[in-house]
């Protein structure tokens, strides 16, 4: 063998020493073992694999931070803060279209205000008629009590009839009575809605 060939074999051996060198080192990885010590290889000892690592260059440089795996908690906790942060986000945008259509729907507190009494008038007209209802069905009922009474008198049980006719005519009007409440719990959620409608028109608008 020649001198010019065992130069180049040197030169060779040489250069895939040093490519070889430089893979390792841009593989280097440290990591913390159990006792906190920093420790360094090429691969990470699969008990250290989900505690996070550090890849260092071949100039012993951080390349890259692995961190370390999530416990089952904490990515629970972190779904829940994004959840949270998503629904504030919701609500930001909400509010934002609640506003524009505000803007939109009235042009002046008067106009608010005409909008809440139509609501309330009309619930006001359908509670008169309801209570109307109710007095006819009362009149109902007291003449089928007082004949019940006048059976009684004569020594006579009331009819089965009477009996379940009266027992209906108190259902109906509790039931009555009920659906006017109803009716004017509407009335103060109206009145309570517009007077939230009515601040933030001002604020809005920048009405003292």
């Amino acid at each position: 063998m020649n001198k010019q060939v065992i130069n180049a074999l040197l030169v060779l051996f040489t250069l895939s020493g040093l490519t070889l060198s430089a893979t390792v080192h841009a593989r280097m990885k440290c990591w913390t073992n159990n006792e906190g010590v920093r420790e360094c290889g090429d691969k990470v000892p699969p008990e250290f694999a989900q505690k996070g690592h550090e890849e260092l260059s071949k100039g012993g440089m951080v390349r890259d931070k692995k961190e370390r795996a999530k416990t089952e908690e904490e990515i629970e906790e972190a779904k829940r803060l994004a959840k949270l942060e998503e629904e504030e986000k919701q609500k930001e945008e909400d509010k934002k279209t609640q506003d524009r259509i505000l803007l939109e729907t009235f042009t002046s507190i008067e106009d608010i205000e005409r909008a809440r009494d139509e609501r309330v008038t009309a619930l006001e007209a359908t509670i008169k008629l309801t209570q109307t209802r109710i007095e006819k069905i009362q009149l109902d009922l007291d003449k089928r009590i007082n004949s019940a009474a006048a059976q009684e008198r004569s020594g006579k049980s009331p009819a089965e009839a009477l009996l379940k006719d009266i027992e209906s005519l108190k259902r109906q009007i509790n039931n009555n009575n009920a659906f006017i409440d109803e009716k004017r719990a509407e009335q103060e959620v109206i009145k309570q809605a517009h007077a939230v409608d009515i601040e933030r028109f001002k604020k809005l608008k920048g009405i003292e």
